[in-house]
């Protein structure tokens, strides 16, 4: 096990230059997109050639990447990537089955090269992967595409198998990095269940949908799940996540952004720990949080969206 004493003053170092909720607020009452650019420039987020913001973006995501996978653990920068390789899965998937160009929608830094997840799923020759899970999830996930013509099935197969790879990652981690991937287990779940609920989905659907995973009582929740949407939030309610009931109520979109806060918080926690992987993983969260919101600001001032509305979609900060 890596010794982070080093590691994490390192990350506390970084972490006063985190945008705090002030910063953000700023850049939301920024007058217009170049305004908003200007002042986040001065923050400190700048390319090699100091271009636009998808090459400042771009850039800070680089960042990140590279300070992490310096400072953590093999198996902590791991359990970080493998999300984005489950991601990008997803969208070979549906790019193929649509016969679309879906290169634009891969992400960077996965443990597996995006390009070749995406080569592999066109030609349907998975190989060349070297990821004998990988290549599995692959093959499967574009047969049971092409069998069910449903997007929503692909979908919660694949992240489901991406939750079973971080749950497996995470076992050979300290007890925070098993925390986090349980909370994702159990987020991950109740989103499925409240769409499950609010579509009318039978228990057959809904049991198969949930993953096995995490610290709820799935089959509880899938029966409750079938009974709609109220009787998904009595059984939450009596689990310890009681307070997103009251956000399942109010829809798909504040569920959601109440599931992302909630993880910042547990993320704040590692603000005492100082001898762990866990302030790493909660800078890695908090500055990928921020580079979201920067992103969507950036987005939203360029195409003179609504500030409200920008707002609305931005989520808790880490400071």
């Amino acid at each position: 096990m890596k010794e982070y004493t080093y590691s994490v003053a390192r990350v506390r170092a970084k972490e006063t230059a985190l945008l705090t909720r002030q910063d953000i607020d700023q850049l939301l009452s920024a007058d217009g997109y170049n305004s908003a650019l200007r002042l986040i420039r001065d923050r400190g987020y700048r390319s090699q050639d100091n271009e636009g913001a998808e090459e400042i973006i771009a850039s800070a995501e680089r960042d990140l990447w590279d300070f992490i996978a310096e400072i953590a653990d093999e198996n902590v920068v791991r359990i970080l990537r493998i999300p984005i390789d489950y991601h990008n899965i997803k969208a070979s998937v549906k790019a193929a089955f649509s016969g679309i160009d879906g290169h634009d929608l891969l992400l960077d830094n996965g443990t597996a090269d995006k390009d070749l997840i995406y080569s592999s799923v066109r030609s349907r020759e998975y190989g060349e992967l070297e990821n004998h899970v990988l290549e599995r999830i692959c093959e499967e996930a574009m047969t049971l595409i092409l069998r069910t013509q449903d997007g929503q099935a692909c979908d919660i197969y694949v992240d489901n198998a991406m939750l079973a790879a971080v749950e497996n990652e995470a076992e050979g981690g300290g007890d925070f990095i098993k925390s986090y991937a349980s909370l994702m287990c159990d987020t991950s779940n109740l989103k499925t269940a409240y769409r499950c609920a609010a579509s009318g989905r039978g228990l057959q659907f809904i049991e198969n949908a949930v993953y096995d995973g995490g610290s709820l009582n799935t089959g509880e929740l899938a029966k409750a799940a079938e009974g709609g949407v109220n009787s998904l939030c009595e059984y939450t309610e009596t689990t310890r996540y009681a307070e997103l009931a009251e956000h399942m109520k109010a829809g798909a979109a504040a569920l959601e952004r109440s599931c992302d806060d909630m993880l910042m918080r547990f993320m704040e926690g590692a603000k005492f720990d100082s001898f762990s992987e866990a302030p790493i993983i909660a800078y890695y969260y908090a500055k990928r949080t921020e580079i979201d919101a920067v992103r969507l600001i950036l987005s939203g001032k360029l195409n003179r969206l609504d500030d409200n509305m920008i707002r609305e979609r931005v989520r808790r900060t880490y400071v």
